[in-house]
Formats: C-alpha cells, structure tokens, sequence
C-alpha cells in the first residue's frame, strides 16, 4: 500500500485501499470485532493517509519540478547552440584577403562557444590587418563579448586611424561599457605586400612567431601594451615594424595552443609551437594551421580542451633566401 500510495496515480491508490478494507472484512467481519480493535484500525487508517497525502503532494511537486527544469535545461542549451551557429557565421564571414600572401585561419572552441575572436580587415593599398583577440574567460560570457570586440574593431578601422590610436579608442570603448573584470588580449599586425613589411601592436597577447629564411629561424613578435579594457590609467600601444621576405612565415595564435596540457599537466609551450610550424615550413598555411593543431591534440590527448585554440598562418610565397 505504500508504494502504491507514492508510485500510482489517485485512482489506483483508492481502488487498493477499497480493496484492502473488503479483504479485512471479509478476514474479519465488523460484528465480530470489538470497539477497540474497530478504533485501532480507523486510527491506523487516518495515520496513513496523514502521512502518505503529503508525500503524494510532494511528490507531484518534486515531478512538476524536474519537468520545468528539463523544459529551462532543453531550452537554454538550443539558446547556446544557436550562439554558437551565430557564432561561426560571424567567424566564417572572416575570410582571409586575396593577394600575394597564402592566410588561413582556424579556431577550435573549448565549449559550444568560445571567446577567441579573429578577423582580417582589409586596408587601403592592398594592405589588410590580422586581428587575433583572446577575451578573458570562456564559453557563453566570453562569446557573447566578441562580437561587440569586432563591431567597434571594425568602426575605428574604417576611420583610416593609426594602430596605436585605434587601439587607445578601443580600450576606451570596453573600459566605457564592460564590467571592470571583462578585457581582452589583441595583437593587431597590418601587412603591407607591396613593402614586405609588417606593423604590429600587441596588447597583451602572446608574441606572434615569426620564422624567416631557409633556416627557419624562430623570431617573436613580443607584446608591447596593456591588455584591452583592463586599465583606466592612460596607456599607450606602441607600433613596431618588421621587414619580410620570400619564404617567411608568420603565426598567430591564442593561450588555448601554447597553455595545453598532457596528463602530467606540462604545458605545450612555444618551443612545440615552433617545432609544429617547422615540420611544416615551405607548404601551405592551410598545412601549416593543421599541422600546429594536431600536434596540440596529440599533445594533450583524449578529452575535452582547457582552452579555445585559435591559429592563423600567413605566408609569404617564393623561395626562402
């Protein structure tokens, strides 16, 4: 009777207790029992369902929740798969320019959506800019902070400002509208083909490798700023200009390739980075990009990432000198 009480719906539970009081008289007629015994078996009659209809109502209640928390959960998870489809629509828009440099980018979230942000921005004079961008945090906080990153980005882009310039106003905008413990890191490189020459500002990101010659010697492009929105002080990004030739190679990527973890819980470090793109120096960026991300994923092994894991590859074709 008790489980019937708690596991069967109203009717059925009333039709085995109706049962149960026939089989009890059937037992043991009510002419032959006494006031006492008659007393004794009401009362256990009362205590039962004092006790079992609040569990019932309860019951019902803990049922209605799950149902409501299965509805919130279905719900919310078809909100973030459509961030994250929202999300590489703006990601695919980002298509590398057309020209004399081979360029190829590939990101690789650690959730459904991550907070990597990447973009080519097309200049005058055939120059275009490489933007890699790293908002602190991941997932949905972090996604949901990238696009406002490439909106403004974009804005003070097409203001023909200088970098440094550009990138004070950036800091400017996040400081203005972002919660004080939201910022990102950013390394914004303009490439010039018809100079064969590079000017980039780093704030706070990771130095851009840079291998050069038939050697393929390793060189960094180090950071050179503050991270975006993370200081209300007065900052200043400065510019530093590089000179490329036939055969160089530059790589830019996010913490979410270098930081990777094995089991033992060692990093993939920038020394692995550089052996990667060596391994595949003299083909492709598109050989490049895979090259790096398979060796982070063989790396760091089976399982989730840690990290977003964002690289792009520009190459400069021809014949290292």
């Amino acid at each position: 009777m008790s489980y019937s009480a708690l596991a069967h719906r109203g009717p059925v539970f009333l039709a085995l207790l109706g049962a149960c009081v026939v089989l009890r008289q059937w037992d043991t007629p009510v002419a032959s029992q006494t006031w006492p015994r008659l007393a004794l078996d009401w009362l256990l009659v009362g205590a039962f369902l004092a006790v079992v209809l609040p569990l019932r109502r309860l019951g019902r209640a803990r049922a209605e929740f799950f149902r409501v928390a299965r509805e919130q959960r279905d719900e919310l998870v078809r909100e973030v798969e459509m961030a994250a489809r929202v999300q590489q629509h703006l990601l695919d828009q980002h298509q590398p320019p057309s020209g004399p440099l081979d360029v190829v980018a590939r990101t690789h979230p650690a959730k459904v959506v991550g907070g990597d942000y990447y973009d080519f921005v097309p200049l005058a004079d055939g120059r275009f800019a490489v933007v890699v961008a790293d908002v602190s945090g991941k997932g949905l906080p972090a996604a949901l902070i990238m696009p406002a990153v490439k909106i403004a980005l974009r804005a003070l882009a097409a203001r023909n400002i200088s970098t440094p310039e550009l990138l004070h106003e950036l800091n400017d905008v996040f400081l203005d509208n972002l919660p004080g413990a939201s910022y990102f890191t950013l390394i914004y490189a303009v490439f010039d083909p018809a100079a064969g020459r590079v000017a980039y500002a780093n704030a706070g990101h990771l130095p851009a490798l840079h291998l050069r010659g038939r050697r393929a010697e390793a060189a960094w492009l180090m950071p050179e700023g503050p991270a975006v929105g993370l200081l209300h002080e007065e900052v200043r990004f400065e510019t530093v200009e590089v000179r490329f030739d036939p055969g160089d190679l530059f790589v830019f990527y996010t913490d979410g390739i270098t930081e990777a973890e094995d089991g033992a819980g060692a990093d993939f470090g920038q020394d692995r980075l550089v052996a990667a793109v060596r391994s595949a120096a003299g083909r492709t960026a598109e050989a490049v990009v895979s090259a790096v991300h398979g060796a982070v994923d063989a790396f760091r092994g089976p399982g989730p990432r840690n990290d977003d894991a964002t690289v792009i590859a520009v190459r400069v074709p021809g014949t290292p000198s």
